[in-house]
């Protein structure tokens, strides 16, 4: 198992040095890790090859590439830390030059002098304090750029990589010093038995910290960032635990078998069983380890990541910008991760983006208008988010080894000089991480987050969340668009038909005035005079009517809404309704529940829908016929929301119905079935009950009878839902 761990080392490696070779040769901080990764993948290829009997010589490969690991790893964090273009500064250039004389010198004193010598020989102390010695200089200059760094999110990962690095070189110390100074190894016997006597005492740690140190190297140079690693130390976790708990279960059934020797093709069997129902158990006990290891190592990022599901549950029901500021960003600043977010959308208008949701506070004062250019620019090119800690990197001038600004290309000026302005930006609306809402090539908008003072940035890992929660959210920004379209295209036609009605309604009055002014022209009858006066004042009064209902039915409606007993308030509108002259064969019959709660209602409103609910009720019978208004307590939902409670008034009458065409008509201003109507009054009692919160229903059977029906919400259940409508400025 020691060869196969060295080996698969060695492997992993040289795999990350060839990827990162294949990804981009022409930059000079990959082109510094393919060498680190080449001469360490070489090391471990090395020793694993001398752990195999009858390769003794294979340890002359490791010994080889062990001096260069020091250069080209104090390389690798200069590129990295002080620029891809800097020139390599005189400790680098002396360990290079210094590297293959001490393998040479090594390899010859070792081969010609001390080749049977069976502990630690001279030529490999000088040789291990010379490695050593040379990464104790890159851990001195990572510390002195952790010493150096203003940014608390850099700092915070360059502590993650001295951590690593640290206990790759303690560990590597310790298995060296032990097979130093302990008993002469017996590498006689089978592989296992030689592995183990080479190895010494102390398992091989350091393997496992210094692969990991390389695969974070490998992601700091694909992300061109420093790595956030509590992702990273939470998966870690949870793989050894996962194979703790097998190792658990295959060493409980060999013991349980007791050993192998007796019938070892029933103990394998045995061993596959119990490995096949740790698998089929893992998904459940892997879920609650993610969660433990991230409770201990990555609680932000499992709170964030707890949050982002709860966004994307709630995005499918976002049908507004309001649902979108309450199911996004409202979440997001709850999280406690997330101190402030606003929303940013382009103006079609004008082509500049503006602040049109925010949540929380921040330092600053946010800039309300943003140009497009060249902020938006490089999400157009397709970069998915802005993270403020890459800007920051990219937009330093790098350093010569004097201190003094090196002069990069034009290239290099442009991608400066973007990033310089882009963070400048960020700056202005007060935001750690820009994510864009992007339709094909088109940008709608972006999110903008603040992190937390004490975090140490978005990870990775987070940042890919939000970018996929956020593509989510564009569609829902995209049907917000089409619904607008839809209401727009409606509320035009709504115009135009409301238009043509009003040009009908005062187009006759105007023409019965201009008629009975023509006729009073040369008449001296007094008596068609009087005739022709008394039309001109009639449809000058039908005239106001129609101008006083379509004033009522534009202005904002100011709702004073109290507790109210709703069976007085329809016994009051049925007297008023019984004291007109109404024709004797039409009765009205009220039936009304005893037990209804108070409902809290303006009452000059009610009044006046029941009014024209019952007057439309006894013109639709003409002579003849019943009017019944019933009362009751029912559920209901009004705009699409939960079903509450509610109180139900119906006002049915017995006449011939309404056709099936006119039924979808009837609260569009001006239509009317009525030679003497408006057609505003169904509209402005639809208005009137949405003012307070509530809605009217129709129900009709063509030939039989029809039924309006007016629904409130109990206050109780809807909570202060309507308060926000009783303002003067409020518009149903």
């Amino acid at each position: 198992m020691t060869t196969l761990l060295y080996l698969l080392a060695a492997v992993f490696c040289l795999g990350l040095a060839l990827r990162a070779w294949n990804g981009d040769r022409d930059d000079p901080i990959r082109r510094a890790f393919v060498v680190l990764g080449a001469v360490t993948g070489i090391f471990y290829a090395g020793f694993a090859l001398f752990l195999l009997p009858g390769l003794e010589w294979a340890r002359y490969i490791q010994s080889g590439a062990a001096p260069f690991i020091p250069a080209a790893m104090l390389w690798f964090l200069e590129r990295l830390l002080r620029g891809a273009y800097a020139p390599a500064s005189r400790t680098v250039t002396r360990l290079w030059l210094g590297a293959p004389l001490a393998a040479v010198a090594f390899l010859v004193t070792d081969i010609t002098f001390y080749q049977d010598v069976p502990r630690a020989s001279p030529p490999e102390v000088l040789l291990a304090i010379w490695c050593y010695g040379g990464l104790l200089l890159c851990m001195h200059r990572l510390w002195a750029e952790h010493e150096r760094a203003d940014s608390r999110v850099d700092r915070a990962r360059l502590r993650y990589l001295l951590f690593l690095l640290g206990a790759a070189i303690a560990f590597s110390l310790i298995e060296d010093l032990i097979r130093g100074l302990g008993p002469v190894p017996d590498p006689s016997g089978g592989l296992a038995h030689r592995a183990a006597q080479i190895q010494g005492g102390f398992p091989p740690v350091s393997t496992v910290f210094t692969t990991l140190f390389i695969y974070f190297l490998y992601q700091v140079v694909q992300l061109t960032r420093l790595l956030d690693l509590h992702e990273i130390f939470s998966r870690i976790f949870t793989l050894a635990i996962a194979g703790l708990l097998l190792v658990v279960v295959d060493g409980v059934s060999v013991l349980w078998l007791g050993g192998l020797t007796a019938s070892p093709v029933h103990g394998t069997f045995e061993i596959f069983l119990a490995s096949v129902l740790f698998l089929a158990l893992y998904d459940p006990l892997r879920r609650r380890i993610e969660s433990l290891a991230d409770a201990w190592f990555n609680s932000r990022g499992r709170r964030l990541e707890l949050t982002l599901s709860e966004v994307d549950r709630a995005l499918s029901r976002a049908l507004s910008l309001q649902g979108l500021d309450h199911a996004l960003l409202g979440r997001l600043a709850m999280s406690g991760r997330v101190p402030l977010a606003s929303l940013y959308l382009r103006d079609p208008d004008t082509g500049l983006f503006r602040m049109v949701l925010c949540r929380g506070s921040g330092d600053r004062a946010q800039m309300q208008t943003i140009s497009a250019q060249p902020f938006a620019e490089g999400f157009q090119k397709g970069v998915h988010a802005y993270v403020r800690v890459d800007l920051a990197r990219a937009a330093r001038l790098e350093l010569t080894p004097h201190g003094r600004a090196r002069a990069p290309g034009r290239a290099g000026r442009l991608a400066l000089d973007d990033a310089a302005a882009r963070l400048r930006t960020m700056d202005a609306m007060d935001a750690d991480l820009t994510i864009p809402f992007r339709s094909a090539d088109i940008v709608l908008g972006w999110l903008n987050l603040k992190d937390e003072v004490w975090s140490d940035g978005f990870s990775s890992d987070e940042v890919r969340h939000l970018v996929a929660t956020v593509d989510r959210a564009t569609h829902v920004l995209e049907n917000i668009d089409a619904v607008e379209q839809l209401k727009e295209q409606h509320r035009l036609a709504a115009l135009g038909t409301m238009a043509a009605g009003l040009a009908h309604e005062i187009r006759n009055p105007l023409a019965g005035i201009k008629g009975a002014a023509q006729l009073l022209q040369g008449e001296e009858d007094p008596q068609q005079i009087e005739e022709f006066l008394q039309v001109i004042v009639g449809e000058t009064n039908r005239l106001n009517t129609v101008v006083a209902h379509f004033l009522d039915y534009s202005r904002p409606f100011e709702v004073h809404a109290v507790p109210n007993d709703i069976n007085t308030l329809v016994r009051r509108s049925l007297d008023v309704v019984r004291a007109q002259d109404l024709p004797t064969a039409i009765q009205i019959e009220a039936i009304l529940d005893p037990d209804l709660p108070p409902v809290e209602v303006d009452a000059d409103m009610l009044h006046q829908v029941l009014l024209n609910l019952v007057h439309n009720a006894i013109q639709a019978l003409r002579d003849q016929g019943h009017v019944q208004v019933i009362t009751r307590t029912t559920r209901a939902r009004f705009k699409r929301g939960p079903a509450v409670n509610a109180v139900e008034i119906s006002v049915i009458d017995d006449g011939p119905g309404i056709a099936a065409e006119d039924l979808d008509k009837l609260f569009i201003p001006f239509f009317t079935t009525r030679p003497d109507g408006t057609g505003l009054g169904l509209p402005i009692s639809r208005r009137l009950m949405e003012a307070q919160g509530g809605d009217i229903l129709v129900r009709t059977r063509p030939g039989h009878s029809t039924t309006f029906i007016v629904r409130l919400p109990l206050r109780q259940d809807t909570g202060s839902a309507a308060s926000s409508l009783s303002s003067p400025n409020s518009s149903p």
